[in-house]
């Protein structure tokens, strides 16, 4: 099942209270993966992973007193590999980007060959790995965010909701039956995915945002400015 959070802050002044808001957020989705959790928190690049209940792994992180622009976050069920720190999401792949999923992949051990083939080196066995390092490679190859996502969607067999950042920009995108759950809302000072409406209806000013639900293989992506 798994529960994805994802926000960017444009506001300045919500900045330091980044850690605050990804945390309640994700213990909004805590029960949709309660196996593990991880979570990337931009500009500093700080990743943390763990297993164990998604809450006591934020209060052992002190998630709460970290600031940032961005974060994208993940509560794990395991369905195609083992419960271990290794296998946790996000998936990071050096400075290029961060990725989340919600769902499976059914070519992803084809995929996995082409890219080793190129020389593309993997971490463990997860098929949410192999996306992240096919977004990485087509970037590599000189596509932009966008072109490389859209390219995985042409590629990748399977069900899907990923949530993106790479240091400057945030995307999501869903598979085409849109099978998945996916919630977006976007205010003047953020702007926030999750799998569920909950974990957006702890932010401020989520009274006024605006809300909706991702259409099907469509890409929304945000930079920061």
């Amino acid at each position: 099942m798994c529960g994805i959070t994802a926000i960017q802050v444009r506001d300045a002044a919500l900045r330091p209270k980044l850690g605050e808001l990804i945390t309640a957020m994700l213990g909004q989705v805590a029960d949709r993966g309660p196996d593990s959790a991880g979570i990337m928190i931009y500009p500093e690049k700080r990743v943390l992973k763990g297993v164990g209940h998604p809450t006591t792994l934020a209060t052992e992180w002190r998630l709460h007193e970290i600031s940032g622009t961005q974060a994208i976050a993940h509560t794990r069920m395991a369905t195609e590999s083992a419960i271990t720190a290794a296998h946790c999401h996000p998936f990071v792949v050096g400075d290029a980007l961060s990725l989340v999923h919600n769902g499976s992949f059914a070519n992803h051990h084809t995929i996995r060959r082409e890219l080793t083939a190129q020389g593309v080196e993997f971490d463990s066995d997860n098929d949410s790995e192999v996306a992240a390092r096919f977004l990485a490679y087509r970037m590599a190859q000189g596509d932009d965010l966008e072109k490389a996502i859209r390219l995985l969607c042409e590629r990748f067999d399977g069900f899907y909701t990923l949530a993106i950042q790479t240091p400057q920009a945030f995307a999501v995108v869903r598979d085409i039956i849109a099978c998945k759950p996916a919630i977006i809302a976007e205010t003047p000072g953020w702007v926030a995915m999750a799998s569920e409406y909950r974990a957006l209806a702890v932010l401020p000013g989520i009274e006024s945002a605006r809300v909706y639900e991702p259409e099907p293989e469509e890409v929304y992506l945000w930079t920061l400015t």
